[in-house]
């Protein structure tokens, strides 16, 4: 099985690999994409991940935080089948876009985003009708820019995006862990909760 990676914003490919190096050790191929992600050109991204993809194996696609939103907008276009594509784990991504970047915008500092709002940063209502199976995975560690722009906020959240972001109608599984938006690529349980998901279909859940 082939796993292609997708970092977030403001991010290269490079972030991302220690989480493939992990993945490839559980026995899976791995790719990871770079892409601008101030500046997303949406048929230059689409291609290399067109490229990544296995044509011999059944791939799966992982996107950390706006990677997830760009891996959503890639299935809306190109509606792979499940044989081609079976799952879509995504890592801190506000699946339905993320109030702090509704804020960021408020404020007037919204040219720092670039282009990445156009891609389901921005809040919108949306579920999932892919027939792949997605898995999300929350962040509950609240280190972050959010505490600072969102006064008196006290969601739970990675610090960046809230747990609630992170859902929508029609994934497959959700999971929470204590880990704080840009770290929890390098969260060790991560790569497992991933491998677990993509054998069963659900995540690792632990009795509190």
């Amino acid at each position: 099985m082939n796993i292609v990676i997708l970092h977030g914003l403001y991010m290269h490919g490079l972030v991302m690999k220690p989480l493939s190096q992990k993945l490839h050790s559980y026995g899976y191929d791995t790719k990871t994409v770079s892409y601008n992600s101030l500046a997303i050109d949406e048929n230059k991204v689409f291609n290399v991940i067109d490229h990544a993809l296995s044509t011999t194996q059944t791939n799966v696609l992982v996107g950390h935080s706006l990677g997830g939103l760009i891996i959503k907008h890639y299935l809306t276009s190109r509606a792979p089948t499940v044989e081609q594509i079976s799952h879509v784990i995504a890592v801190g991504s506000p699946l339905q876009g993320a109030s702090i970047v509704n804020r960021i915008q408020d404020l007037g500092m919204g040219a720092v985003l670039g282009n990445a709002p156009k891609f389901g940063l921005e809040q919108h209502e949306d579920k999932w009708s892919h027939p792949q199976k997605l898995g999300s995975i929350a962040g509950t560690l609240a280190i972050g820019a959010r505490s600072l722009l969102m006064m008196e906020d006290n969601t739970l959240s990675d610090g960046t995006v809230t747990v609630e972001e992170t859902k929508i109608e029609g994934m497959t599984d959700h999971i929470e862990m204590r880990s704080a938006h840009t770290t929890m690529i390098y969260n060790s349980a991560v790569p497992k909760q991933i491998d677990h998901f993509i054998k069963t279909n659900g995540f690792i859940h632990r009795s509190r």
